[in-house]
């Protein structure tokens, strides 16, 4: 039974040491579009990666872009920004949360300063 245990916490410290790191790093903050818009940065820090998809607030916030989304590779060290705003025309987006699906997986950002 103890060595069972043992090998149980062996396994499970080893998965904090596999877990991987994001390739990507996320801010966001105020446009200078106006009041209503948000933009979100993405840094690319891995050699390369492709951003297919940036989810803002569970699909609460909308891309205020005029052009439409299409997949965009980031090279190292290069940033990409999308400019997002809420639901409704006047309604601003409070960024809390950042949801990234890229071509190395999907990585989950949670903005605390807000």
């Amino acid at each position: 039974m103890k060595k069972a245990f043992v090998a149980i916490c062996l396994g499970l410290c080893s998965l904090s040491v596999h877990a991987e790191t994001a390739p990507i790093k996320v801010n966001s903050g105020p446009s200078s579009v106006g009041p209503s818009y948000s933009i979100v940065y993405i840094t690319a820090l891995a050699d390369s990666v492709v951003v297919k998809k940036i989810t803002v607030n569970r699909g609460n916030c909308k891309d205020a872009e005029a052009s439409p989304w299409k997949p965009i590779r980031i090279r190292f060290g290069n940033t990409y920004d999308r400019i997002f705003t809420g639901q409704s025309v006047l309604a601003g987006c409070n960024i809390l949360e950042i949801v990234v699906d890229t071509d190395l997986g999907v990585w989950e950002f949670k903005n605390r300063d807000q």
